[in-house]
Order: structure tokens, then C-alpha cells, then sequence
């Protein structure tokens, strides 16, 4: 009697989402678009037949979810877990990202971070080099800032891990983040002030 082999195994199913990428475009106006990325991997074990003498094993899928918002001036919107601030003091014009980074900050639930998914997705990384290629912003929280008008320059306001905490100018008008999941985690800063100046030549 000829076998039928089962078109799906189910075993084992593990879905989590892969740390989130924060993008915010600012239009001369003030207004503008945020968006937010979140890259997802979900992996069960056993799949779909294939043919005769093969046993599947598995199967991951890895999709990436965009939410995307608009905001009339970025100075007077308050997602959770973060805010601009904009003033001048002596003459000096600054605007300030103020981020929580505490280990109860708001912005890790609503970008859906949690830390056993982000350990089990790190852990599949070093066994798998695309799957380490596609996150490799995994750990951590990244914010991408377009400005309609040049900076000068980027820095935090207090000292940050070198290499690990990031604030950079990508060009002369924006702006790259990157936090540590892990310091959030650790609690190692309450809050962290990226300070930017604005080129007034």
C-alpha cells in the first residue's frame, strides 16, 4: 500500500520581530512623514513536501511591516519614547532628540521589541550568514532623520559606548541613530539627548 505523504508538518512554531528602524522625513513646513520598519522572522520546524526522500525540516519566512504616519511639525508630536525638542540659547540654534532609553521605555513595546525574541533571532543568526546579513541592525533601535535644511553637527549629549551608540551624519542634511537593545535592557541610561546643529551659513 502506497503511502501519501503529508502535504504540511507542523511542529514547532517561533515568531518575533527583528529590533525597528524609525524614519522621519521633515518638508520645510515642519511637517512631514514617519515611518516606522519592523522586520519580522517566523520559523517552524518541518514544511512543505518536496519529492520523495526528502524529509522537510523546516521553514522560515522573513517579512518586513511598515506603519507609516504624517505630522503637521515635528516639533509637537510625542510618539511614545521620544520627542524633539528646538530652541536657540546664545545665539545658538539647536534641536534636541530626546529618547528613552530605560529599560521600561515605551518605544520598545510599541515597536513590538521583545528580549528573549531578539536573543532566539541572534542565536539563528550566527548558524545561518543571510539570515545575520538581513538583521544587521538587529540590536538595535536605529532612527534615520531627513532635515530640510543642513546640519552641522551631531553629538550626544553625554558620553556614549563608542562604536555601539551611533550619531552620525549620513549626508549634510540627515542624520543616523543607532541605540543599543542591550544598554536599554541593562538600564545604563534613563534618557539620551542627541543634540544637532543646524549650519547657519
Amino acid at each position: 500500500m502506497k503511502l501519501i505523504p503529508p502535504t504540511v508538518i507542523f511542529c514547532l512554531l517561533f515568531c518575533a520581530c527583528a529590533g525597528g528602524n524609525i524614519k522621519i522625513k521633515i518638508k520645510p513646513d515642519l511637517s512631514g512623514d514617519l515611518v516606522l520598519y519592523q522586520k519580522r522572522i517566523t520559523k517552524k520546524s518541518g514544511g512543505l513536501f518536496f519529492g520523495s526522500g526528502l524529509v522537510p525540516t523546516g521553514e522560515l519566512e522573513i517579512s518586513i511591516k511598515e506603519r507609516a504616519y504624517q505630522f503637521s511639525n515635528y516639533t509637537h508630536i510625542l510618539p511614545p519614547g521620544f520627542r524633539f525638542i528646538e530652541f536657540t540659547e546664545d545665539q545658538i540654534h539647536e534641536i534636541q532628540l530626546v529618547v528613552d532609553t530605560s529599560k521600561s521605555s515605551p518605544l520598545l513595546k510599541a515597536l513590538e521589541i521583545n528580549k528573549d525574541e531578539i536573543n532566539s533571532i541572534l542565536s539563528e543568526a550566527k548558524l545561518r550568514d543571510d539570515l545575520l546579513r538581513f538583521n544587521t541592525l538587529v540590536e538595535f533601535i536605529q532612527f534615520e532623520i531627513q532635515f530640510p535644511f543642513p546640519i552641522k553637527k551631531v553629538k550626544f549629549a553625554d558620553p556614549r559606548t563608542p562604536g555601539e551608540w551611533t550619531a552620525r551624519l549620513d549626508s549634510n542634511e540627515k542624520m543616523i541613530v543607532n541605540i543599543p537593545l542591550h544598554s536599554i535592557w541593562a538600564n545604563e541610561h534613563q534618557l539620551t539627548t542627541i543634540q544637532i546643529y543646524p549650519d547657519s551659513n
